[in-house]
C-alpha cells in the first residue's frame, strides 16, 4: 500500500507545481526563480501582507533590486518545509 500511497503523492505533488507555474505564468524553459511580492503571496496562498509581514519579522529574505523586492522561490520552499506540521 505504502508504493501506491506514495505514487499517488507524486502524483499529487506534479499536478499542484503544475498548476501553481500556470498560475503564476512560470514557462519551465524559462524556469524563473525570483517572484515578486504577488507572486509569492501566490505560491505560498497567503495574502500580500502576510508575505511583508513574514518579511519585517526575518522570516524570508528577499532580492533587491532599486526599490522592487523580488523573493526567490528556493526560499519560499525552505519556508513551507520549515512551518510543516
Amino acid at each position: 500500500m505504502s508504493g501506491a500511497a506514495d505514487a499517488f503523492q507524486q502524483i499529487i505533488e506534479q499536478a499542484v507545481e503544475a498548476a501553481v507555474r500556470k498560475a503564476l505564468n512560470v514557462s519551465e524553459t524559462t524556469n524563473r526563480r525570483l517572484f515578486s511580492i504577488t507572486q509569492g503571496a501566490v505560491y505560498l496562498a497567503l495574502s500580500k501582507r502576510e508575505v511583508y509581514n513574514i518579511i519585517a519579522a526575518g522570516g524570508l529574505p528577499v532580492v533587491s533590486h532599486g526599490r522592487r523586492k523580488m523573493l526567490d522561490i528556493r526560499d519560499l520552499d525552505e519556508w513551507i518545509a520549515r512551518n510543516k506540521g
